[in-house]
């Protein structure tokens, strides 16, 4: 199998080495061929991709096991790969860097280990989705509200190491964890710590450990909610509104996480797609303002109202855009709320895979770009004209989103494609790359990366003869001297190992 420049090449793991895994954690436990073993491979590269392929796939049931694989991966010198449920696909789903790489995947670990609605916590492991806990809650009508992705089947745990967000109040999923168990490379483990240094951060989006515990923060379910959304209608108006968002959030009047889209407003002649893959489908999906804000308020009735009552002023200052907001009990479920309420409801879903499936056909593939940016309508403006330029040159659409923190934004635009034609699943990629070439030239760096982009993402930290890189370097020689977790996840190698 091909390597990789880092003196990494893809591993084949010897038939006495399956076995052995076979004996460990069982034969249904073990996945080397079949649809099965399909799922977790990049979705969107077809079956004769060759790079990032990964050669078994384990799914441990327990800590012990989990430690006995990575013992074992110790003795024999093999790579594994973590992950959790495997849906992250607009990054390259279970993929590994390193082709040949032992999936180490977490799908059977799915227990919902306590929850205390008193303190607003709860505590899961790898496996346990967000739609897992959710129907949890609601059949022992614990008064606790989820904060959600966009997309409900994935795992908790791996969105927040992630660094992953939903959009309720407590939409940053990694601020939310609250302690975490992990597996270290030599097979030990060690719990949250509660003295001295907190080592936890090292163990999001990096590869120096395995976290097969966590403990979550939620929100307690509020009294109503009230959902919906801000159109503006000219070009323009992305910069007061994202003045007037930024300062209603820091102010604390607002809740969560708002997420902006912008509507392309280009006519069907400029139209840059090819096959079903066009802008005029994909207006289809999007609502019709040029700039279209996803918000929700939560809390007491009378604090709601309040809430809605400031926002609605500010947004008056903002010629013609329109607020338009649903309220619903704290207690309300799916039954009640609408589907385009779904998420900032805190209910998971898969309404927008569905359309999105529904408009461009079954073979509906997507690569993700999110650069954190400055908290400003310029800032919005750029990058909006940049991926539409980019889009366009490589004959691909792709809608331009940003959640809007209170001092900055992360973009959250898809390049979208026929996953069925090698040359759209090529250009995407091709695309990607001149995208994260435009955000380092701005200073901007994704938050996350597609597998075949990390070394590409992490490159854009430059300061100092790329001080950050060789810092993780020396941190992953710490941890994990034979380099046999995840290589390459996040650009993260052994210090000997960089390129």
């Amino acid at each position: 199998m091909p390597g990789n420049g880092h003196g990494y090449a893809g591993q084949i793991l010897p038939t006495e080495t399956v076995e052995q895994l076979r004996r460990l954690l069982g034969n249904e436990a073990v996945l080397c061929e079949g649809a099965a073993f399909a799922e977790f491979r990049d979705p969107f590269e077809g079956p004769d991709a060759q790079d990032h392929v990964p050669g078994v796939v384990v799914q441990p049931a327990s800590v012990e096991e989990v430690q006995a694989v990575v013992r074992l991966a110790g003795e024999q010198g093999f790579h594994l790969w973590t992950s959790s449920m495997g849906r992250n696909y607009g990054y390259g789903g279970s993929a590994p860097v390193v082709s040949g790489a032992v999936v180490l995947n977490f799908r059977r670990m799915n227990r919902i280990l306590e929850i205390d609605a008193r303190q607003g916590h709860v505590q899961i492991e790898p496996g346990v989705s967000f739609r897992q806990l959710y129907d949890t809650l609601r059949a022992q009508d614990v008064p606790l509200m989820m904060s959600v992705p966009d997309l409900g089947w994935g795992s908790i745990i791996g969105n927040a190491l992630d660094h992953g967000y939903g959009y309720g109040v407590m939409g940053d999923h990694a601020g939310a964890l609250c302690g975490l168990e992990v597996v270290l490379a030599v097979g030990s483990h060690a719990g949250p710590g509660g003295f001295g240094p907190s080592l936890d951060e090292l163990f999001k989006q990096s590869n120096l450990g395995i976290v097969t515990k966590a403990g979550l923060w939620m929100m307690p379910r509020p009294e109503v909610f009230a959902i919906g959304t801000i159109q503006c209608m000219k070009e323009a108006d992305i910069i007061p509104l994202i003045d007037m968002l930024r300062s209603l959030l820091q102010e604390g009047v607002l809740q969560g996480i708002p997420m902006i889209v912008g509507t392309p407003q280009e006519d069907e002649a400029a139209d840059p797609g090819q096959g079903a893959f066009t802008l005029a489908k994909l207006k289809t999906v999007l609502r019709p303002g040029r700039w279209n804000v996803r918000l929700g308020l939560y809390g007491p009735a009378e604090m709601v109202a309040a809430r809605r009552a400031i926002l609605a002023r500010a947004l008056s200052a903002i010629p013609g855009a329109e607020l338009e907001l649903r309220t619903y009990p704290g207690t309300a479920g799916p039954e009640e709320v609408e589907p385009r309420d779904y998420i900032s409801a805190g209910i998971p879903n898969q309404v927008l895979l569905d359309r999105l499936k529904g408009v461009f056909g079954q073979s509906f593939g997507h690569m993700d770009f999110s650069p954190v940016l400055p908290c400003s309508g310029e800032a919005a403006l750029r990058l909006d004209r940049a991926v539409r330029a980019v889009a366009e040159r490589h004959g691909l659409i792709g809608p331009v989103g940003m959640l809007v923190n209170q001092r900055s934004m992360v973009a959250a635009c898809m390049l979208m494609f026929d996953a069925a034609d090698p040359a759209r699943v090529a250009a995407a990629r091709t695309a990607m790359q001149a995208l994260y070439e435009q955000a380092r030239g701005w200073g901007c760096a994704p938050y996350r990366a597609h597998v075949a982009l990390a070394d590409q993402a992490l490159g854009a930290f430059s300061f100092n003869n790329h001080a950050l890189g060789r810092t993780y370097g020396r941190l992953k020689q710490a941890f994990d001297p034979a380099g046999i977790l995840s290589p390459g996840n996040h650009g993260i190698w052994p210090e000997g190992a960089r390129g």
